[in-house]
């Protein structure tokens, strides 16, 4: 068997290699690589042009991967046995033969790469997408859980005859008080309850100024909802934030009376926390309102019971505290004043008024124990909606 020298030599590679392409296609610069070789060690320049010619030319990716590996293959590479016959010669050559080799070897793997890729954009443009393979679906966001409320009651109340108002987040105190009934020594046109943007103006605490401002524009018989975001100077807890969603409903005109304001707040109730939730109307004071009621619905954890069992026995629910009712929102039927405050006369009209807090609906209906995360924007959070 003929012994083989220490480095590829032109007979290692076949000669049909040379009528391979020019790789300078692929590569750029295989002049000035050639020249460089034949500067270190020429007999190697021979190797490395009939090499670089025998990748450019493989007609696919088989043949592609058959000739790496009779040139650069971890175990029977040509490139790869001459380096490691490097360490057997003498000192000046292992450094001259040394760098040859290495040059060739990272040389010839940049043009084995550029043909692969030659070839896989070739047959890709041959035969077109595969429209057999499983599509791949993209990542879609999804509204956040309180515009998800909020689209919800905004379908419902639309369902109902309501039209959308919205109106500005910075507001007169004129609106958000004055017209509204609050007296000029209410607490909550006090600095550590409201924000003041400049005397007079406030970030609005609360979405009924929209009332004062639609009577204002429009005659009965209106029917609206106020969406939008309020602030308040609260202290940040658990169940408490300086800034949240609300909800406003309105509806005046001619003998508007407290059952069509019970018959609606049922209507929304059984829409959101189902058919057989039950309601109830405890009387309570606000300023823009009289007669003015808290609504309360059966607690959608223990279904009214106030207890839950839990491992066999049975403990206090913790959501409505063992009444078995939870807080869901506040109304009435509009004070004659605020008619009086926007040109209505309250011996012709009557109207009522609701108000809800959206991060409320959705902590009782999705039983969520903290308000802080609704505005935190943890995707491990808001991904469960």
């Amino acid at each position: 068997m003929k012994k083989r020298d220490s480095h590829p030599r032109s007979g290692v590679f076949p000669e049909a290699w040379d009528r391979g392409p020019d790789p300078e296609t692929l590569v750029p610069g295989q002049a000035a690589k050639l020249a460089e070789l034949r500067e270190i060690a020429p007999p190697r320049a021979a190797d490395y042009e009939r090499a670089s010619r025998g990748l450019a030319g493989a007609a696919d990716p088989a043949e592609l991967l058959e000739r790496h590996s009779m040139i650069l293959g971890r175990e029977r590479g040509q490139v790869t046995l001459a380096l490691g016959e490097v360490g057997k010669l003498p000192i000046e050559e292992r450094k001259r033969t040394g760098r040859a080799l290495n040059l060739i070897k990272r040389w010839l793997a940049e043009i084995s790469e550029a043909r692969r890729s030659q070839l896989e954009a070739a047959a890709d443009s041959r035969s077109g997408p595969d429209v057999t393979l499983p599509g791949r679906r993209p990542w879609v966001g999804r509204p956040h859980v309180l515009a998800q409320i909020q689209s919800e009651l905004l379908d419902l109340f639309h369902g109902l005859g309501y039209s959308v108002y919205e109106s500005r987040e910075s507001e007169l105190d004129e609106y958000n008080f004055g017209k509204l009934n609050f007296a000029p020594d209410h607490p909550a046109r006090d600095a550590h309850d409201t924000y003041f943007l400049s005397p007079g103006v406030v970030m609005r605490t609360h979405t009924s100024p929209g009332w004062v401002r639609a009577m204002e524009e429009r005659r009965p018989p209106l029917r609206l909802v106020f969406p939008g975001r309020v602030y308040r100077a609260e202290q940040v807890d658990a169940s408490h934030m300086d800034q949240f969603h609300q909800i406003d409903g309105l509806n005046v005109g001619p003998d508007v009376s407290m059952a069509d304001l019970k018959g609606t707040l049922n209507t929304f109730a059984r829409s959101i926390y189902g058919e057989r939730v039950r309601t109830r109307l405890i009387p309570i004071y606000f300023p823009f309102v009289e007669p003015g009621c808290q609504m309360d619905v059966s607690c959608v954890i223990c279904d009214g019971r106030g207890a839950v069992t839990e491992n066999g026995s049975e403990r206090r629910c913790s959501v409505c505290r063992g009444s078995g009712w939870l807080e869901v929102l506040g109304a009435g039927m509009v004070h004659p004043n605020v008619l009086r405050a926007v040109g209505y006369d309250p011996e012709q009209v009557t109207g009522f008024a609701f108000g809800m807090g959206l991060e409320r609906i959705a902590m009782l209906r999705h039983g969520v124990p903290e308000i802080r995360l609704f505005l935190e924007n943890d995707v491990r959070f808001l991904g469960q909606f």
